[in-house]
């Protein structure tokens, strides 16, 4: 078994496609082939069975995928920390930013670390915050800005504490408002996220917590597609405020009770990373405290 088994496995397993994965690995559909019926051949099981026109990973498959990923990740950080031997920084750092922070956070991280770091590369994904513990606790995440974690097992380091508001269209009835109560949002049509989101499970957990009636006429799986939609004459929306940041729309700020959270830097332990993951860590906490001091 060699390493491009692993790798041409993985990349069939995840698009489903061995069409796709020889497209994406640069090499012969026939090719890629041969290489699964060698490591199925080395295994001593199928690893794919067919699923109508497609194909599917068999129970073993699912089983050996895991060791698999872990075994490439493993690999990666070696090949990282290698790479930093010169003192120069290199590798690849991926990231895991929650959808209503990474508008406004990870851009000006980004460019400011890439004009200093131009050997590394940054892979940012937007996820759920879920997804974003998930991926620093199988090791195919380095670092994750999102909420204080629910998984004991990961470090967390306090970024700033970001306030909900209630967005209105500009000729909504509300729209010279400067405060509102949540009571008196009670019946009024919203345009939300889903509830695969922390952000919507914040919401109904503060209206259902003071009995106040929540109607949710609209849902999105995007801040940016909440923003569009209230910008466009649709329901109101409630968004942490920064969330507002490069668009025309004004908030009201949402009392009796405010709803908050609390936006941290998690990795999966408090051990020394590697290098390029270490010093991303501390230019995005710098420019958090200069943004918070300007």
């Amino acid at each position: 078994m060699e390493l491009r088994h692993l790798r041409y496995f993985l990349a069939i397993s995840n698009h489903t496609s061995f069409r796709i994965a020889a497209e994406e690995l640069l090499v012969s559909q026939p090719t890629l082939s041969q290489q699964m019926k060698d490591l199925e051949k080395e295994l001593g099981c199928s690893l794919f069975e067919r699923a109508g026109r497609g194909i599917r990973l068999t129970q073993a498959g699912v089983l050996f995928g895991e060791y698999a990923q872990r075994a490439i990740n493993v690999l990666d950080e070696g090949q990282a920390a290698i790479d930093e031997f010169d003192q120069l920084l290199r590798g690849r750092i991926r990231v895991g930013v929650v959808q209503t922070v990474g508008a406004y956070l990870i851009p000006p991280v980004v460019a400011e670390f890439k004009s200093q770091n131009p050997g590394v590369q940054l892979v940012v994904h937007e996820l759920s915050a879920d997804d974003v513990e998930n991926g620093l606790v199988d090791g195919s995440l380095d670092l994750g800005i999102s909420f204080e974690p629910t998984r004991r097992q990961l470090h967390c380091r306090w970024l700033f504490g970001e306030r909900f508001v209630l967005i209105v269209p500009a000729d909504h009835m509300w729209a010279n408002r400067r405060r509102i109560r949540l009571d008196q949002m009670a019946g009024e049509p919203l345009c939300l996220m889903t509830k695969d989101f922390c952000t919507r499970r914040m919401i109904d957990a503060a209206f259902a917590q003071n009995d106040v009636e929540l109607q949710v006429a609209v849902e999105m799986t995007s801040v940016a597609g909440c923003l569009a939609v209230t910008n466009a004459g649709g329901p109101p929306t409630i968004l942490p405020e920064l969330a507002m940041t490069g668009t025309d729309l004004s908030g009201i700020r949402i009392e009796s009770p405010m709803i908050r959270r609390s936006v941290c830097l998690l990795q999966a332990s408090e051990e020394a990373s590697i290098r390029a993951t270490s010093e991303f860590a501390d230019a995005v906490i710098h420019h958090v405290g200069a943004a918070a001091s300007g």
